[in-house]
């Protein structure tokens, strides 16, 4: 998601992109592919070889979570040893303190590629609209008292990511999140006005992680850098 904004604003920007994935997919004119998987280093050696920069925007939140975040920077970072190249890390806003467990991974990785000798950079960003969009499309979702989410558009944060790269390593970047903080039923509420797409929101209790999610710890207040809001992310999709 992050990488299809991020790739062709960074080509329009004027900087040689090369794209590591599992597959090597297309990717937009200007930018090469190569095939390759962070989790077992194949192909990470040939896609980092004489780069300036390595945006880690790997991700799977459903599966191999550690082997992702944490054994995939250790991977990355194994790969541009010896070399001047600055790592920015995307991570999430509070996984240093919610205990949901892609959370932990994330925050894991952190304290990996901070305790390393490498020129780094972590950029913390709020949910995306389309992943919130996703939860919402499950045949449920969770509600307690207090949860809410402050969605950001990938595109913004994406353009963030650019100023970074020109920037060079600024260590803990500041959190990127949206426009403003929505309780999940009113997110609910908002998405059937617009798009007629129904969400079932199943009143859980405030229990491990779930309490972190309902108390904010995902929130970055002090920080509403994006601009696009959930109803404008909607309207736009429909």
């Amino acid at each position: 998601m992050l990488g299809r904004e991020l790739v062709p604003r960074l080509v329009d920007a004027g900087h040689r992109v090369r794209v590591l994935s599992r597959h090597a997919a297309n990717v937009c004119e200007g930018a090469e592919a190569v095939a390759g998987d962070v989790r077992s280093s194949d192909g990470v050696r040939k896609a980092t070889d004489g780069v300036d920069t390595v945006v880690f925007a790997a991700t799977n939140p459903r599966r191999s979570v550690r082997k992702t975040e944490v054994g995939g920077t250790r991977n990355v970072l194994d790969a541009i040893a010896g070399s001047d190249a600055h790592l920015i890390y995307v991570s999430i806003v509070g996984v240093d303190r919610n205990r949901f467990p892609y959370y932990k991974a994330k925050w894991e990785a952190e304290q990996v590629l901070t305790s390393s000798s490498a020129r780094w950079t972590i950029q913390r960003a709020t949910q995306f609209h389309p992943l919130l969009d996703t939860f919402l499309g499950f045949p449920a979702f969770i509600r307690t008292p207090n949860l809410a989410f402050q969605v950001v558009d990938a595109g913004e944060v994406a353009a963030r990511l650019v100023e970074l790269v020109e920037a060079g390593p600024s260590g803990r970047a500041p959190d990127f999140g949206g426009p403003e903080v929505i309780g999940i039923r009113d997110i609910a509420a908002a998405r059937r006005r617009i798009t007629g797409r129904r969400a079932r929101l199943v009143r859980v209790p405030r229990v491990g992680f779930i309490s972190d999610f309902d108390d904010g710890y995902h929130h970055c207040p002090d920080n509403r850098s994006g601009h696009i809001t959930w109803e404008e992310w909607l309207e736009a999709t429909v």
